[in-house]
């Protein structure tokens, strides 16, 4: 495993991953099974061969368990927004970046995308979870939006929280009609997906006027 880096990262970081994956695994597999209600932390770190202190020192609470791979979407874009050209349009850069990392998930055909998947899924049942999510959202939100503003030089945030905002809430419905279709039994692509999604942003946004 390695960084976006090429350099392959920390013993400590590794088994920390690993550890982060083998929990969140049994946690999701659990809801998924018996709901989140109906499961429990000690029944988790039991499953997943950790003390239930162990578990709170990666997981503040059970729903975070299982967005594992949610939290590793934003972690790949934080990790690609220091690829953006800073003399360079934030949205279409935002946007290229997104598709990037989408595809990076292989439409749920790699073992994160299958991850991804089932996490999106349950969200669909789970208001917990998706509350859970939103809330992890935010926490990022600040951080990537200061990024972003030291990127391009600017004193004013305004314009990277709306685009932030704005991308962010575009690969949310694509994620969420994707997990949707799958549901139904009528498989769509997710890359296809978020690109039907843009285009039905961009036409809104010329659409509607100004003032």
């Amino acid at each position: 495993m390695s960084n976006d880096n090429g350099e392959t990262p920390p013993l400590r970081d590794r088994r920390r991953a690993q550890t982060e994956q083998e929990i969140g695994e049994v946690a999701l597999t659990l809801f998924e099974k018996q709901g989140i209600d109906g499961t429990t932390v000690d029944e988790i770190a039991r499953l997943a061969g950790v003390s239930p202190r162990t578990f709170f020192r990666y997981f503040a609470t059970k729903e975070r368990a299982a967005l594992v791979q949610h939290r590793d979407l934003e972690d790949r874009v934080e990790s690609m927004v220091a690829t953006m050209h800073p003399h360079g349009s934030l949205l279409p850069q935002l946007e290229a970046v997104w598709v990037e990392v989408l595809t990076a998930f292989d439409n749920g055909r790699s073992e994160p995308g299958r991850q991804l998947l089932r996490v999106r899924r349950l969200m669909r049942t789970e208001p917990t979870l998706r509350t859970t999510a939103n809330s992890l959202d935010a926490e990022r939100l600040e951080a990537l939006v200061a990024r972003l503003t030291r990127l391009t030089g600017h004193d004013d945030e305004l314009d990277a929280r709306v685009l932030v905002e704005t991308v962010g809430a575009t690969v949310r419905v694509a994620l969420d009609s994707w997990a949707e279709a799958h549901e139904a039994g009528h498989p769509v692509d997710l890359l296809e997906t978020y690109q039907r999604c843009r285009g039905v942003m961009h036409d809104a946004v010329r659409a509607e006027p100004v003032g």
